[in-house]
């Protein structure tokens, strides 16, 4: 659970943009298994449409893949009698394909137009890190690619007679893995005075 932080912050910063109650939304984890919903929810009808299918590469590129005290020995969180929370980090890149697939042209026309809008405008992602019990609010940014894609000639069959496709490509560039251990603190008593050493 650590990519997975994203693909769910983005799924619902789209669904909350979304006003529609009949929309359907797939976050990537679901994308995958695309055909097998559609055939378990309308038993084997076409799905309805409209659909948006938010979906992620599934390369991840990691920014830094050496060693550095980001990694091991990053920022202290909280500390207490018996320990300390640590967190750690590592840069990645994310990279998503949003699809809308509409049955008319205005209509895919319009969701487009109000996705542009709203990623150029609203471009920070929160994601909370939930590790130990940290609850830690990160914030990231989602950039837009320039190019938006009318892609509707691309047969598919998942779709029953004609329909729209535009396609919009995402990437968050300063997303991070994170750890957030918990270092025990061990105490000892010399002389009568109680010393506290950190584990290392």
């Amino acid at each position: 659970m650590a990519v997975s932080l994203y693909d769910k912050a983005l799924a619902d910063k789209i669904g909350r943009w979304v006003k529609d109650p009949n929309l359907q939304i797939l976050k990537p984890d679901e994308v995958t298994r695309m055909m097998q919903i559609a055939s378990d929810q309308n038993y084997d009808k076409p799905l309805s449409l409209p659909l948006i299918a938010l979906s992620r590469d599934a390369t991840v590129t990691v920014g830094n893949p050496s060693k550095r005290p980001m990694t091991f020995d990053g920022m202290g969180l909280k500390v207490t009698d018996k320990g300390a929370l640590k967190l750690n980090a590592i840069p990645i890149a994310l990279s998503y394909q949003l699809d809308i697939y509409t049955r008319r042209y205005d209509e895919g026309d319009e969701y487009m137009r109000n996705f542009v809008f709203n990623f150029i405008n609203y471009p920070r992602l929160q994601v909370t890190i939930p590790y130990n019990g940290a609850n830690i609010v990160s914030n990231a940014n989602i950039r837009l690619d320039p190019n938006v894609e009318d892609n509707s000639d691309i047969p598919n069959r998942m779709f029953s007679g004609q329909f729209t496709r535009w396609t919009l490509k995402l990437s968050v560039d300063d997303a991070y893995l994170y750890s957030i251990p918990e270092k025990n603190n061990l105490s000892i008593s010399v002389n009568g005075l109680d010393v506290d050493i950190e584990e290392k």
